[in-house]
């Protein structure tokens, strides 16, 4: 049972916070439905065909999924809201489950999508993207490691833990089994940002006239990658307050509701700012050239399906960053 009854002020401070779960859950899903439409319904080849053909993809469908999960876990608060207090039970447990399922696997996704950015945009180096699923397969087996392991050892490791349900047995656990995942994952995306930072920065210090060239599955991951570059910046926003909150409270010290409030809420909104920030990568719209140029010096990127280039202005194709510099 909860240590005391939630007052007015807190089940308002609540509903804030299943609002933002809501508003999270709705977007996704939305996202998630018409995937699934223009994967299914509509015409093989067709120009809004959706289809998994980047790491981007699976990265970023694996990440909508556990946004789900994650808003799922919040919604359950409606009934700590009506009951004025946090019980223990098969909902506490459920809740429990999912809070921590959909955190860190939006962890793990954030994290794939980071290094998967940095792979394409500072190494230029591309693997098939069939490997996107081994990477997804082991997220999955961390997150069952995570999850259900340890609910089979100890049998259960959720139960109230203030204002809603969590990991209660240790605050070890709390930190070995959720909490480091998402300090790991901001850290892993600063330093993926900052290593971007300096590679964008030799670019520009080149400012060389030499034309970079791709073939056409290269130039179509780029421009995925560079449509996902502000997906984990969004993450590191919404995670901080939060991990600051339990940081905190791990160490023994009373922190305010009004913050705990604020801090959910804003990781709560977590799926949606995701799809507002990120620009999802979208389904065919024209079909890719077989080779692209970029020179540094010039506003134009060259595109063609022979070699005869054919100037396009390059806010007309968006960001390709270059491969290689040609010999």
């Amino acid at each position: 049972m909860s240590n005391a009854e939630f007052d007015l002020g807190t089940r308002i401070g609540m509903s804030f916070m299943v609002g933002a779960f809501a508003a999270s859950a709705l977007a996704v899903t939305g996202l998630l439905l018409y995937i699934a439409y223009s994967a299914f319904a509509i015409q093989r080849n067709a120009s809004r065909r959706w289809s998994t053909e980047t790491h981007v993809h699976y990265y970023f469908l694996n990440l909508l999924l556990c946004d789900l999960i994650l808003s799922v876990g919040g919604l359950l608060n409606i009934k700590w809201i009506i009951e004025a207090g946090v019980y223990p039970g098969a909902l506490c447990t459920v809740q429990g489950g999912l809070r921590q399922i959909g955190a860190v696997g939006v962890a793990l996704s954030t994290m794939a999508i980071a290094l998967h950015i940095l792979q394409i945009l500072a190494l230029r180096w591309r693997s098939p993207p069939k490997f996107a699923l081994v990477v997804l397969a082991i997220i999955w087996l961390v997150i069952f490691v995570l999850s259900v392991v340890p609910n089979i050892v100890q049998r259960n490791i959720y139960g109230p833990t203030g204002y809603w349900c969590w990991i209660e047995r240790s605050m070890m656990e709390q930190i070995g089994l959720e909490c480091i995942w998402l300090w790991l994952a901001v850290v892993l995306n600063v330093t993926a940002y900052m290593f971007l930072g300096l590679v964008v920065k030799r670019w520009k210090e080149k400012r060389k006239s030499t034309f970079i060239c791709s073939d056409a599955p290269m130039w179509e991951e780029q421009i995925k990658a560079d449509q996902m570059f502000f997906c984990p910046l969004v993450y590191i926003v919404v995670v901080l307050p939060i991990s600051g909150a339990r940081f905190s409270a791990l160490r023994g010290n009373a922190v305010p509701f009004p913050v705990i409030a604020s801090a959910d809420v804003l990781f709560a909104l977590s799926g949606l700012f995701g799809l507002v920030c990120s620009h999802p990568p979208k389904p065919h719209t024209t079909k890719s050239p077989a080779w692209c140029a970029f020179s540094a010096s010039s506003p134009f990127y060259l595109c063609g399906k022979d070699r005869k280039p054919t100037g396009i202005p390059r806010a007309a194709l968006g960001q390709c960053p270059p491969l290689k510099e040609a010999t």
